[in-house]
């Protein structure tokens, strides 16, 4: 984990999917992102598999955070505490284990008592 600086929301990797120039000064020293991003970008409806080959490309390069009792735990705690979506409160539990900021275009994110968030704006 050597080097990462954030948990990216999986918007975040959409973003640099569509190559929004906003969101490259963020992606310097590497992220780690949840299990459930990966699960959020390969299972789009309609995905080709050039698109799959770049998001699986693209993901290899970052630090992927599996599931655990304790992600489970803490994810649970935020939900009941919050009213976010269950992506969500997977993604900003992963931050909280991890220790390191969440890098979102998400507003919402903002709600979330407890959690060091980035909320960046990336319309040009």
């Amino acid at each position: 984990m050597n080097g990462i600086k954030y948990v990216a929301d999986t918007n975040c990797f959409i973003y640099l999917l569509d190559e929004n120039s906003a969101i490259l000064p963020f992606a310097e020293g590497g992220w780690a992102f949840s299990f459930i991003t990966e699960i959020e970008l390969l299972s789009k409806k309609g995905i080709t598999t050039a698109e799959d080959k770049l998001i699986k490309g693209m993901l290899s390069v970052c630090y992927k955070v599996n599931h655990t009792q304790h992600l489970s735990d803490l994810t649970i705690s935020l939900k009941r505490k919050n009213n976010i979506k269950l992506p969500d409160a997977i993604i900003a539990a992963t931050s909280l284990i991890l220790g390191i900021p969440l890098i979102t275009a998400d507003k919402g994110f903002k709600n979330i008592s407890g959690i060091d968030c980035l909320i960046i704006d990336l319309e040009e």
